[in-house]
């Protein structure tokens, strides 16, 4: 699901040409993703070029992805637009196919924006999939030491969260750093450095399963490599497809 995020819907063309200008003069990376059979593929293009007076744009495959946007392209009239960087979302219908360099898309009448956050966040809580291993020092009242492992709440390129006890609580401070976290999804780890953003008292319900009374640590990356980070936006993004189906509701 998407956590403490709210998608935005706009339908004024001169924000969405400006959203798309943004995109192609910011050279960002663009996703294609379609539902083939019961298969989800992703892959990625760039915008070439955007003509308003025909209402559409260009988009070209990235490197070595000629073979899957030509793929992508068949078998439907529309395509679904990921373009992380600006945290847009939007169906496409497909008006021209030079295939396989080039492809003509209608900009559309509608797109959403995720609100709030910089990035899409993922609650990976009920499924255990990403965990968080690291050390933690506190000198006072005490000099003590910890190693933690954490399912984590959610996640996002930006940063993660994760629930902590209150006898592990005394460990935990608003703008701790935490100088080495490892990350772990499946088969996939990364290193990155941390520090703490928010702490905050979470009484159990019947919405949230909990038995007793947690603190929930939210924590951003302060120093990720891109390669790492690229990959958590597309993990996240792979999770929540479904979920973007509601915008063309």
């Amino acid at each position: 699901m998407i956590s403490d995020n709210k998608l935005k819907k706009v339908k004024d063309q001169a924000t969405i040409h400006n959203l798309l200008f943004g995109a192609k003069d910011n050279n960002a990376e663009v996703f294609l993703w379609k539902l083939i059979g019961n298969t989800k593929h992703l892959g990625q293009v760039r915008i070439e070029s955007i003509r308003k007076a025909r209402r559409d744009f260009c988009i070209v495959p990235a490197d070595g992805q000629d073979r899957l946007i030509q793929e992508l392209m068949g078998s439907q009239s529309y395509v679904d637009i990921y373009i992380p960087q600006a945290a847009l979302i939007f169906r496409c219908n497909i008006k021209q196919t030079d295939a396989p360099y080039r492809y003509y898309l209608q900009i559309p009448d509608l797109v959403a924006q995720v609100e709030r956050r910089k990035s899409f966040r993922l609650n990976v809580h009920n499924t255990s999939e990403v965990k968080v291993s690291f050390g933690k020092t506190v000198k006072l009242p005490r000099p003590m030491s910890q190693h933690f492992l954490k399912e984590c709440f959610d996640v996002s390129s930006g940063g993660f969260s994760f629930f902590i006890s209150k006898m592990e609580s005394k460990f935990f401070f608003p703008n701790d750093t935490i100088p080495m976290v490892e990350l772990k999804a499946g088969d996939w780890s990364t290193k990155a450095a941390a520090e703490v953003v928010t702490i905050r008292e979470i009484e159990p319900d019947e919405h949230n399963g909990l038995s007793y009374k947690v603190w929930r640590v939210s924590c951003r990356f302060t120093q990720i490599d891109q390669i790492s980070r690229k990959y958590l936006e597309k993990f996240i993004f792979e999770r929540i497809k479904e979920e973007l189906h509601a915008i063309n509701t």
